[in-house]
């Protein structure tokens, strides 16, 4: 899988504060314009999946029907955990969830993903990658 790095003085690299022990966790973030929705997070990890195919049912509107329609699609994650459209990143010191999905029907159309340092994107059209920041 291609590892692809940005620096950790990017604009659009920061730190996502865990609520459990207080650590920050670094990683980067997609921009609105880059429409990276609908994206899920893994149930065990942080890596996400972007379901391009999904965005033009949701691209106008999200329902509760079409969540449900697309969580029945959500692939397995190759750590073993599934894509969930209720799971946020992982804190990479305790491992306790963040909470950056508050509500699932409004985060389908969320375009501002956040991979974590470490954290594949796994797509279902296009090539997945490894994020890296590196300083």
């Amino acid at each position: 899988m291609e590892i692809v790095e940005y620096e950790g003085s990017l604009q659009w690299v920061g730190n996502l504060h865990c609520p459990s022990c207080q650590q920050d966790n670094i990683g980067w973030r997609s921009s609105g314009m880059s429409e990276a929705f609908p994206h899920f997070y893994c149930s065990q990890c942080s890596n996400v999946y972007l379901n391009r195919e999904a965005q033009e049912l949701v691209y106008y509107g999200a329902t509760p029907e079409l969540l449900a329609q697309i969580a029945t699609t959500l692939p397995a994650c190759p750590c073993g955990g599934h894509f969930t459209p209720t799971a946020g990143p992982k804190c990479r010191w305790c491992h306790h969830e963040i909470p950056l999905v508050r509500n699932p029907v409004q985060h389908l159309q969320n375009p501002n993903m956040v991979l974590l340092n470490g954290a594949c994107l796994i797509r279902d059209k296009g090539e997945s990658y490894q994020v890296r920041i590196i300083n």
